[in-house]
Order: structure tokens, then sequence, then C-alpha cells
């Protein structure tokens, strides 16, 4: 490879670099270096960070390359060969890095004692303070290509910013006892706390957190249906009062008892469990019956079959409806007065 005399980074296509390796490591002494605005350049010689230029140009020589001065001594004069390698790295501030729980935090809402599941995503922006650091415990971790993208640093840190973000959101349910139907209210403070929890393990590798968003805090469908299932039984009960509550509710679990089978010892069990008192749930009872009965039909008192609307029973022939002398209306067998006119069936 031909020694170099010029180096320098014009930069690549992709704008999300964040660390370029320059392909040469053979040049001269007194080769100009070229740092570009919003750039830093980094001069490794046998795994040891020699310097630090920021933006400008420079000629590389003994001053400002220490290790050159016994290779110097060896040389009378004139140029001298060496092996360096140099990183540019992109000192500018990113600040469309995005992030999103890959999971729901499960978390007990204080408000109304259920578990929800909690998603979060939004935005922060990074910046490196320490380029040395970043370039010995990092960058030799990440990747062997010419240059890095912010994409593979935002991989790289998916997991720790997915597990502060989600303790600190869960923590701070949970201290400050907020519900998650109110807990966007709180969304700033929420990503004050965790910008403080990522700064300090993002500057054990050299980056700095710049700012940090929350852009949204939501709970699935299925948890807001219990939760609004639970309002809208605290409204009943705020609206109809505390007894017309429970005989409502009361009510509606005989309702069910009577569908079951044993309808009538199901129907006095409940009433009783639900405090309705036995004329409450005699009363309940007998509607019930009336209403199972209207619905099945009149039954033959011969054969016990279900006559439903005929006259005369299908199954054993014997008479079940008849007519009201004074109106003339069909009524059931065994009914002693007439529902329509009153008379006496005789």
């Amino acid at each position: 490879m031909a020694v170099i005399n010029v180096v320098k980074f014009d930069g690549v296509s992709d704008r999300r670099w964040i660390i370029y390796k320059y392909p040469g490591h053979e040049f001269y002494t007194h080769s100009k270096l070229i740092v570009g605005i919003g750039q830093v350049a980094v001069t490794i010689h046998g795994g040891k960070v020699e310097n630090i230029f920021e933006n400008g140009t420079y000629l590389l020589n003994t001053e400002n390359l220490p290790f050159l001065k016994g290779a110097v001594k060896k040389v009378h004069g004139g140029k001298m060969p060496y092996t360096m390698e140099v990183y540019f790295v992109n000192k500018t501030i990113k600040l469309d890095m995005l992030w999103g729980t890959k999971d729901p935090i499960q978390v007990i809402d204080p408000k109304f004692n259920v578990k929800v599941r909690i998603r979060a995503r939004g935005q922060f922006g990074i910046k490196i303070v320490n380029y040395q650091f970043f370039l010995t415990t990092l960058i030799g971790t990440i990747s062997h290509q010419n240059y890095v993208t912010f994409d593979v640093i935002q991989e790289y840190f998916r997991g720790l910013i997915n597990t502060k973000i989600k303790t600190t959101l869960g923590e701070y349910v949970i201290k400050n006892n907020i519900s998650t139907l109110d807990i966007a209210y709180y969304m700033e403070d929420i990503a004050n706390n965790c910008k403080g929890k990522l700064e300090e393990e993002m500057l054990r590798f050299g980056l700095d957190i710049v700012n940090f968003f929350i852009e949204s805090i939501n709970v699935p469908d299925e948890d807001l249906n219990t939760i609004n299932n639970i309002l809208n039984k605290k409204a009943e009960f705020d609206i109809m009062g505390d007894a017309r509550y429970q005989t409502s509710r009361g009510y509606d679990v005989l309702e069910k008892a009577a569908g079951s089978d044993g309808a009538a010892g199901s129907v006095a069990a409940a009433g009783v469990g639900l405090g309705l008192g036995i004329g409450a749930t005699q009363t309940v009872g007998n509607m019930m019956k009336q209403s199972m009965a209207d619905k099945a039909g009149v039954i033959c008192p011969k054969c016990g079959h279900n006559v439903k609307d005929a006259k005369f029973c299908p199954n054993c022939g014997n008479k079940v409806i008849l007519e009201c002398g004074k109106c003339k209306k069909a009524v059931p067998l065994g009914t002693k007065f007439c529902p329509d006119c009153g008379n006496k069936i005789e």
C-alpha cells in the first residue's frame, strides 16, 4: 500500500455515521491531517491512543505524535514512514434516536387495584463526550467495518434503555399512587427521571444523553375495558345508592339462578345469600316461576305433557283447554276464574 501524505474524511453517503476508520495505515512524518467541522480525529498506535485532534489542519510530527521521537533519531533527516490508525468521530448531537418498550410493563393500578399493561415510546438525543474512552471500551466490540452508524449504537443499548425505563416507570406509578388513566399528565416528570437513570449508565461508555422525551404512554384496549367496567359500576352505585344498588344486583343474580337447573332452590339460596330477605326472595321466586310457566305453555294434568296452545293433549287425548261460559275465551284446565272477564269457570 502506498504511503499516505494527506489524511482526511469527506463523509459517507449515510449521514447516520458515528465512527469512520481511515482505510490506510502507513504515513510519512509531516503528513497532513485534515479534520472537518463536526469531526474529531483520534490517532492510535500499537493499540494506544496517541492524540485527539479537533477540527482543523495538522502536520503529523513528533510534537503531536510522541511515539515518533525514538524512530526519528534513527533517521538522519528526511521523511520516515510509519504505521498508525486514524479514526474520525462524529461529534455532532444526534437528536432523532428512537426508543420503545419491547414488552409491556405490568403494574397494579393503585386506584382500581387491577393489573394493567403499560407501553411507552419516545425519542432521545445522544452525543459522544469522551472519544478516547468510547473507542477503547465500545467500538472494538461492535463492528470491524470502515464506519459504524448510530443504528448500531441504538441497537447495542436497546436492552439497557428498556430496563431502565420499565423500572423507572413502574416505580413512579407505585410510589406516587398514580392511576394509569392519569399517567399522561406526568410524562415530563417521568421522562426527566428516566434521563437521570440513563445518564449514569451512558457516561460509562463515553456517551451523554442530551435530552429524553416520552411521546406516548398507553394501555391495551382490553385493560381499558376492565377499568371502564369498574367505573360504570361505581357510577351506578353512586347514582342508585347503597340499598337500591344491592337490591338491583341481587335481582340480576336471582335471574341467572332462575335460569339454571333447580331454579327454585337456586333462587332461594341466592336471595338469602344476598340478604334480600325471605319475603323478597319468595316474591321474586314466584315471579320467576310464573315467567317459566308462561314460556313452557300448558301442561296436561293427566300425563304431564307440554300441550302449549292445543285444546287436547297430543300425547293422551285429554282435554286441557276450556271455554269461558261468559266471554267464550279459551282458558287452561284447572282455571277457577276467567282471566279476561272474571267469570267463574265451572
